[in-house]
């Protein structure tokens, strides 16, 4: 009886993780960067978030969003870039409920303030 318990439940039991997307830089906000905040910037590194869905019976209500997970990376962080993101999609089952989970890794830069801009006079 234990050794048709046991195997069931290893059926029932999966999870696997694939890497979902590697990329160099991200920023959704940023419309122009100055070199000024660029030379002054903090890099942070090692950050990491996801976006997760629950699952029933293999119905999946939603789709993790990458976009959810950049951005709670750079709200958890707040840094105003990820760059070196890796993202990973994972799926995890154990019957009747299971989690499909997109989790993020990057660095982060910080931008310094920009105080009524930069120009050439400052140097």
């Amino acid at each position: 009886m234990f050794k048709r318990l046991f195997i069931l439940s290893i059926l029932l039991l999966n999870a696997c993780t694939s890497r979902f997307a590697e990329l160099g830089v991200v920023s959704p906000d940023l419309n122009q960067i100055e070199l000024k905040q660029l030379e002054q910037a903090e890099y942070i590194k090692n950050i990491s978030a996801s976006s997760t869905r629950r699952t029933f019976l293999f119905f999946t209500f939603g789709s993790p969003s990458l976009e959810e997970a950049v951005r709670a990376a750079l709200d958890l962080s707040e840094t105003d870039i990820l760059v070196n993101l890796k993202a990973d999609r994972s799926f995890s089952f154990g019957f009747p409920l299971g989690e499909d989970t997109i989790t993020i890794t990057a660095d982060g830069i910080k931008l310094a303030p920009m105080f009524g801009g930069f120009n050439d006079e400052d140097n």
